[in-house]
């Protein structure tokens, strides 16, 4: 075989324009490569001896397949082929896995009778096709029909590959409902209109470059994961709208990755206390201890500086008086002694502090609310009641990360199966009955529900349940992907994406897929008399323990008198 292109290379040199020797330099040069990559040449210093450029040699063979250069050799690299049937092409798809874009050069007798359709079909747009019978040199251009184009130059070739117009070519995208990122609405004028950041990043991609939108799928929403993993290996849907998980690669590609994006789990925000708690939660149950521990000492103390036969209780009522800041007309202090005068000192500057204390935590906690113990963090998950809902693929992630020592195994045993359009009614509606997770746009969606809610009804927690790649899952050999990364990363780096992404959120609210929410149940009313329930429980037992006193202490007053009588 390489007798033969050898004979075909000087005929070449005798009768044609372009040398693949010449063109191969003039690409290196051009294109700044550093590799050659010769696929089913044969000899290859035999058929280009004067060639210096580092180069890697490959054959096609059935049973094994071909590496892959991303990862594995430079990507400024350029691959030649001396064939064009099946096995080769089926090799060039392998090699350039990923990187559909670099140039190729192919060493032909009959360049006319080469498939560039199945070459814009790979996704393969920098081809170049060189006869070796007479030196002419081809490529095509790709819209709205393939056109083969004879060469003049190395510098056209470059100027006719830069696709730059889609020409009307079609481009099919799924438009199920995800939002933030996708979703559909009927406006006043019964239109269906296409919303959402991920849709409109495609949509002017599409229009700005003179495709045509075609949607897919359009009976299904959403659409099942299976479902669309296939129909993208079909073929059948060229880009999607939403944020999906590498899964191998193995069913489609992806675009230019621009950040990683966190999932969270948000939970129901603590229940509110019954307001007749309210008067004793200012302070914590240690604090009342040694409150009602300082009294009794006080009251001790002072009994010890009086006389014993001064009554206890109205020792202790008088110390309670001072203690809350009630003035004694009966007492004046400064004439009972410098003792007396500390006492009192001492009794109204800790009343005075404590009385102050409570008055600012019982005003604040009418007003902002007493709620029950909050969720915090994955451990306080494990110990719940509430069960946190996800569907079948979410619950399989969720096991492999937890036998990977990356999520705490506990989270399993508060999980919730059910189908993918339960979890998404009942997280949009913010049911608080479940807990919820999902990737944080979403979350931010769906919490922007409670933007004007005085208490919240769910939070989000700090900690990260997980992380993927952002980028917009492609079908694998897209001939605009390298056109799409361009133009995503601009629109990235120009802040229009996070623009988009805001506007998604208010224009959620215009269209009815999430509306703000209202709600009056956990209004705070200050004269509601549930809030004076402890203390009505307090004076009434007051009152039967004074009677219960006052009882015992007529039967004991009695029985002296009675005694001394005798």
């Amino acid at each position: 075989m390489s007798l033969i292109f050898v004979l075909l290379l000087l005929l070449e040199s005798a009768q044609g324009d372009f040398r693949a020797e010449d063109v191969i330099k003039q690409l290196n040069e051009d294109l700044n490569l550093q590799l050659n990559i010769y696929l089913n040449c044969g000899d290859v210093d035999e058929l280009l001896p004067r060639m210096d450029m580092p180069k890697v040699i490959m054959e096609t063979k059935a049973d094994d397949p071909l590496p892959r250069i991303l990862g594995r050799y430079s990507e400024r690299s350029l691959t030649i082929a001396c064939l064009a049937d099946n096995q080769t092409l089926s090799g060039i798809v392998q090699l350039l896995w990923g990187l559909q874009y670099l140039p190729i050069l192919f060493l032909l007798s009959n360049p006319k009778e080469f498939a560039f359709e199945r070459a814009l079909s790979q996704g393969f747009l920098h081809v170049l096709a060189l006869n070796l019978s007479d030196g002419e040199l081809y490529t095509y251009l790709p819209y709205p029909t393939v056109q083969i184009h004879r060469l003049e130059g190395i510098s056209e070739y470059q100027r006719l590959t830069q696709l730059k117009n889609l020409q009307r070519h079609a481009v099919h995208i799924t438009v199920e409902t995800m939002a933030p990122r996708c979703f559909h609405y009927t406006d006043r004028r019964g239109r269906n209109v296409y919303a959402g950041y991920m849709y409109k990043l495609l949509h002017e991609f599409i229009r700005v470059h003179n495709g045509t939108e075609v949607a897919v799928l359009q009976d299904m929403d959403p659409i099942p994961l299976d479902t669309g993993l296939f129909m993208f290996k079909r073929g059948v849907i060229d880009m999607a709208p939403r944020i999906i998980h590498p899964l191998g690669w193995v069913a489609y590609y992806r675009s230019h990755v621009l950040f990683n994006v966190n999932g969270y789990i948000m939970v129901p925000w603590a229940e509110p206390l019954p307001k007749s708690l309210y008067i004793v939660r200012p302070f914590e149950s240690s604090v009342w201890a040694v409150l009602i521990g300082y009294l009794l000492l006080a009251t001790i103390i002072i009994r010890c500086m009086r006389d014993r036969t001064s009554s206890l209780a109205a020792i202790f009522l008088q110390v309670l008086q001072m203690l809350l800041q009630q003035s004694l007309s009966t007492m004046w202090h400064y004439t009972q002694g410098l003792r007396h005068v500390l006492v009192f000192l001492a009794l109204f500057t800790v009343g005075f502090i404590l009385s102050t204390m409570y008055q600012a935590q019982l005003s604040s906690s009418v007003t902002t609310g007493l709620y029950k113990r909050q969720i915090n963090s994955f451990d306080d998950l494990a110990h719940t009641d509430l069960k946190m809902m996800m569907e079948n693929f979410d619950i399989e992630f969720l096991m492999n990360h937890t036998k990977s020592g990356v999520i705490q195994p506990e989270l399993l045993n508060i999980v919730l199966n059910k189908s993918l359009d339960e979890v998404f009614y009942h997280r949009k509606h913010l049911n608080t009955s479940y807990i919820y997770q999902a990737i944080e746009d979403r979350l931010r969606f769906e919490l922007f529900q409670q933007r004007y809610l005085r208490v919240p009804l769910f939070k989000q927690l700090p900690e990260v349940f997980y992380q993927v790649p952002f980028f917009v899952g492609m079908r694998h050999g897209l001939p605009y992907a390298s056109l799409f990364n361009v133009y995503l990363r601009r629109i990235w780096e120009s802040g229009i994406l996070l623009k988009w992404e805001g506007d998604a959120y208010f224009e959620g609210i215009f269209s009815g897929e999430i509306s703000f929410h209202t709600f009056t149940g956990l209004q705070i009313q200050v004269f509601d008399m549930e809030f004076y329930y402890c203390t009505y429980i307090l004076l009434a037992l007051g009152w039967i323990i004074s009677g219960i006193v006052f009882a015992i202490e007529r039967l004991v007053c009695g029985r002296h008198s009675a005694a001394g009588n005798k």
